[in-house]
């Protein structure tokens, strides 16, 4: 990449340092407690995963349990540094395939988990959380999108694990008050430590669990080593040997700073109703919305010749795992997440699990689904489901989906998600507190009692199946 004279990294910092409560688009703010709503659910729902019970004991070896002051607390009460916290908050909020999502970018596990964790050690006020929460999601998005998805498809990185470093760097830094040069200095630093392969893909590994978190958990970390002193490159993003040349084979960097302050790209967040792949969500929502509402029964066993028709982003080759053998290679497999949805009913989200990778049925379904392209447009993620049941043909149309932004049924969709993880891990008291709480986010004095009210929910949740032995 060759170097530009368009200081984007500088621009990027001086938006961030001098966001308001009044530059954010109406739209854009009454949308912010329904995320942090939707990314309550995926924490309580990742709270109770094995990936997360694993994480928690290495937390307690590598960053010790915080004594007096500096004694944080994680999603099920686990008491750590601020550095294990949010790391062990960022894995609640990833690790189950179930946070709102744009292309290349997830802010709300890359950057909110640790953003709360920092704004609740600091007594930081609701409005204040707000604020630095929409530069994050901001960042993010342009970002990734500059970076474009050939990091993915071309250099093998997982976009995520990339852009929420700079994005928390910079989110932290404006909640801490640091000037615009700090900030710039603080994402530098934090694009050192982006990260994360693909090579989960593959073999199922749960490093994709931990890219999310990583990457809020490290630029939380470079802000406050900016504010100490230490320098990064304040050019991160255009350097010649920076972020985008050593990331993305062909960046548009035009994208980072596009309307930057008027366009605020990142409230177009895509809701997952289901804990599956992005590409598989309009197709799940559209069985379950077939079986409620033709009052369908039928016995997976009976199902045969599944054939989707959708685009190309639906049907790429990378996202079709079609026998999976662990929980994240299932969770990625746009096959096997319709083919659950076919087999059970993930309107309860804590269905998808272990025991759902030896069904006979769900995994005889994915593994002779078919796919047809019928649309050249990468954006295009509904069409049509075909299969026969019991030998009788059944065609499920899959053109609606309330999870898209702008969507009529978006804020429904929000809560009505929330309401699913909350009665599926029997916490309706602490669930109903902490809703309340997100409710008046913004009129809070110290952010500390959200995290209080998102702690009770969590442990409540983490005792329950703890005692139960799932």
């Amino acid at each position: 990449m060759n170097a530009s004279s368009v200081p984007y990294t500088a621009e990027l910092a001086v938006f961030a340092a001098n966001a308001t409560l009044a530059a954010i688009p109406s739209t854009f703010l009454t949308l912010l407690p329904f995320f942090i709503l939707d990314t309550a659910s995926a924490m309580l729902a990742g709270v109770v995963q094995p990936v997360y019970q694993s994480a928690v004991d290495a937390v307690g070896i590598t960053y010790g349990q915080g004594s007096g002051e500096t004694i944080h607390l994680a999603i099920d009460g686990t008491a750590s540094s601020l550095s294990g916290a949010m790391l062990l908050n960022g894995i609640a909020a990833g690790d189950f395939e179930f946070e709102h999502v744009v292309s290349n970018a997830h802010p709300a596990s890359a950057m909110f988990p640790a953003l709360l964790s920092v704004a609740s050690a600091y007594h930081k006020t609701g409005e204040e959380l707000l604020v630095a929460m929409a530069v994050g999601y901001e960042l993010a998005t342009r970002i990734g999108a500059a970076s474009t998805t050939e990091v993915e498809t071309e250099r093998g990185f997982h976009n995520p694990g990339l852009n929420g470093d700079l994005a928390t760097a910079a989110a932290v830094g404006h909640l801490m008050g640091l000037e615009s040069n700090k900030i710039a200095s603080a994402m530098g630093l934090a694009a050192s430590s982006s990260a994360g392969l693909l090579a989960f893909i593959n073999t199922g590994a749960m490093t994709k669990r931990l890219h999310p978190a990583r990457a809020g958990q490290l630029g939380a970390e470079a802000a406050f080593l900016a504010h100490a002193g230490v320098d990064g490159p304040q050019d991160i993003l255009e350097n010649p040997d920076g972020f985008l040349h050593a990331f993305s084979p062909n960046p548009e960097p035009t994208l980072l700073i596009e309307g930057l302050g008027s366009n605020w790209t990142g409230e177009n967040m895509v809701l997952k109703l289901a804990p599956v792949h992005a590409y598989a969500q309009v197709f799940v929502y559209a069985v379950n919305s077939y079986r409620s509402s033709a009052n369908r029964a039928w016995n997976a066993a009976d199902i045969q010749n599944v054939t989707i028709y959708s685009g190309p982003g639906v049907l790429q080759l990378s996202h079709r795992i079609v026998h999976p053998d662990t929980l994240v290679s299932a969770q990625y497999s746009v096959p096997f997440g319709i083919a659950a949805s076919l087999t059970i009913d993930l309107r309860d989200p804590l269905m998808f699990n272990d025991s759902l990778l030896v069904n006979p049925a769900t995994q005889s379904i994915s593994g002779a689904m078919q796919f047809v392209q019928i649309s050249d447009d990468p954006n295009f993620v509904g069409g049509f489901l075909a299969m026969k049941v019991s030998g009788q043909n059944v065609n499920i149309t899959a053109d609606e989906y309330p999870g898209i932004p702008g969507s009529i049924g978006f804020v429904n969709a929000v809560e009505d998600k929330y309401e699913q993880v909350i009665k599926a891990l029997d916490i309706a008291p602490q669930g109903a507190a902490l809703r309340a709480k997100i409710a008046s986010v913004g009129a809070l004095g110290d952010v500390r009692e959200l995290l209080s009210d998102l702690v009770s929910a969590g442990s409540a949740a983490a005792r329950r199946f703890n005692s139960s032995g799932i």
